[in-house]
Formats: structure tokens, C-alpha cells, sequence
């Protein structure tokens, strides 16, 4: 008994010498050294290790707006996002020339789906860095998303003056020009942002979409072909190619592509009106009657939403 309790004293020592030759050699190290395994932490997804040396980095150097920082994006990685606001904020107090405080903060607000809060810190790095087109990308789309499509076509052209082969800036440019109905130059900017980014599955839908709308049938079929096999599991290029081949007037692979977008989407009206369509057109009253039937249920669903009586008892 003695020389178990004995053997446990000696363990409990060896432990508690470790404990301080650990926290010793924390002690001498540099700021630098500091953050840079604070880093590494993050980095390596060490979030909850990250997070407790950036605390107690914070203690040691309370005046330091990199620790701060450092604490700020650990907790915003942990989805502690009131406590990463404080953390930035003080970053900020501390140290208002920080440029990365300002986009770390634009962060946060955007997680919250703030875009008012997040364009004015974008627009605050902007200031100290205003040649980096990623940050004037996400702030165009910030600027799209609070229905401020002007300045956000504007800040897409900075962008690409920029960056001119910038991935999916040319595309946010088109998007921009779509929702204020200037087809034509939506459908040059889609038409960019493929030559330059040829894997991007949404430019070519949207350009298939368009030019089907403006009656080439034939480049939109090639487009949307390109859609479908860039990503065969994508509703938009299978649903647009549909639509297509029924006004080209091929009902029977028409019903294909409208199936598989309604397979895709089994709530979407659009696909089922148009799979009845093309039964239609292929003399399949059973199969379109079916798909009517669909549509039918849809809407009523859809208008139960909308009166706030969906899922009441009756």
C-alpha cells in the first residue's frame, strides 16, 4: 500500500514538474513565436487549443491587438460570433490601422446576414487596401444583396479592371446586369466568365437561359449540354434544356431532362408543368394528367404558405 501510494506521489510530481517546465517555456516565448503557433493552431483545426492560447495570450498581452484578433477569429470558428465581435472591436480600438480587423469583423456581420454593417467595414479595409480585388468582390456582392445593384455593377468593374480573369467576377457582373433586365450584357458577361473560367457550372446555365429566351435554340442547347455534364446533379441545366427541346419540338427528350429536374426538385411547379407538356405532346394523357395533378397539389400547398394556415389542424 505504501509503495502504491508512493509510486502515485512520484507520478503526481513528474506530472506537475512537466506542467511548469510547460508553462515556462510558454513564458519565454516571443509575441512572434506566440502567434505564430496560435496560428498554426487554427491552421491545423485545433480550434479549442487555438482558442485557449489566444485567451491566455490576451491576458499576457492585453494591449495587443494581433492577440486580440488571433482570440477574435478562434471564437468566430467556434461560432461564438458576439464574442468574436467584441474581440475585433477591441482589436480595432487598439489599433485602428489594421487593415485585417476591419474584413474580420465584415465576416461576422455577413455570417448574420448584416450586410449594412458588413459593406462599412469592407469599405474601411478598402481604404487602407484598395487595389485587393477579392475584398471588392465580396463587397459587391454585399452591395447586390442590399438591393444596391448599381454600385454593385460598379464595384464588379473595379474588380475586373483589377483582376480581369478573376474567378466568378465576370459572372457576378452579369448576374448584376440580369436583375436590372440588361440581358445583352448579362449574357457577354456569362460569356467571359466561361472563357475564363470554363468549369463554372452557373455561368453556363444562365447563358443557356438567355439565349434560349432570346430565340437561338441551338447555342442554348450546346450551353446547357455543358451545364449537365459540368454537374449532372444541377436542377437549372436540366430544367432549361428541357424547355428547349420542347420548343425544338423533341418532346421524348424533352420528358427526359424535365423528369430528371423534377426528380432533382420534386416540389418545383415549373418541372412537373413542363413534364406535363411534353406527355402532352407525346399523346401520354395518363402521364400528363398525372403531372397536372402535381401542379395541382403544389399550388395548393404554396397558397397554404402564403395564407399562415400551413400545418394548422383542421
Amino acid at each position: 500500500m505504501r509503495r502504491n501510494q508512493f509510486s502515485a506521489a512520484v507520478i503526481s510530481l513528474v506530472v506537475s514538474l512537466a506542467a511548469l517546465v510547460a508553462c515556462g517555456a510558454r513564458a519565454q516565448e516571443t509575441p512572434r513565436a506566440y502567434a505564430a503557433r496560435i496560428r498554426a493552431e487554427l491552421s491545423a483545426g485545433q480550434i479549442g487549443r487555438a482558442l485557449e492560447s489566444a485567451h491566455a495570450a490576451v491576458e499576457a498581452y492585453p494591449t495587443s491587438a494581433l492577440f486580440e484578433e488571433l482570440y477574435g477569429v478562434a471564437l468566430f470558428k467556434r461560432r461564438m460570433n458576439a464574442e468574436a465581435r467584441t474581440a475585433f472591436r477591441r482589436a480595432i480600438r487598439l489599433d485602428p490601422s489594421v487593415p485585417q480587423n476591419y474584413l474580420d469583423l465584415a465576416l461576422v456581420h455577413l455570417s448574420e446576414n448584416d450586410n449594412a454593417r458588413a459593406a462599412a467595414n469592407l469599405e474601411k479595409y478598402l481604404r487602407f487596401d484598395p487595389r485587393n480585388a477579392e475584398v471588392r468582390l465580396l463587397l459587391g456582392r454585399t452591395e447586390h444583396n442590399m438591393n444596391e445593384t448599381l454600385p454593385a455593377i460598379a464595384e464588379f468593374k473595379r474588380v475586373i479592371a483589377l483582376a480581369p480573369e478573376m474567378p466568378q467576377a465576370h459572372y457576378d457582373l452579369g448576374f448584376a446586369y440580369q436583375s436590372e433586365g440588361d440581358l445583352r450584357a448579362a449574357l457577354e458577361e456569362f460569356q467571359k466568365e466561361i472563357a475564363c473560367n470554363p468549369g463554372f457550372y452557373s455561368a453556363y446555365w444562365r447563358a443557356g437561359k438567355i439565349e434560349r429566351e432570346q430565340g437561338d435554340l441551338a447555342k442554348a442547347a450546346t450551353l446547357l449540354e455543358e451545364a449537365d455534364r459540368i454537374n449532372p446533379a444541377g436542377f437549372e441545366g436540366h430544367y432549361e434544356l428541357g424547355r428547349v427541346l420542347l420548343a425544338e419540338r423533341k418532346p421524348e427528350l424533352a420528358v427526359a431532362e424535365l423528369k430528371r429536374a423534377a426528380d432533382l426538385r420534386p416540389g418545383d411547379v415549373e418541372a412537373h408543368y413542363g413534364l406535363a407538356r411534353a406527355y402532352a405532346e407525346l399523346g401520354r394523357h395518363s402521364d400528363e394528367q398525372r403531372e397536372l395533378a402535381i401542379v395541382a397539389r403544389l399550388h395548393q400547398i404554396e397558397a397554404r404558405h402564403e395564407s399562415g394556415i400551413a400545418g394548422q389542424q383542421p
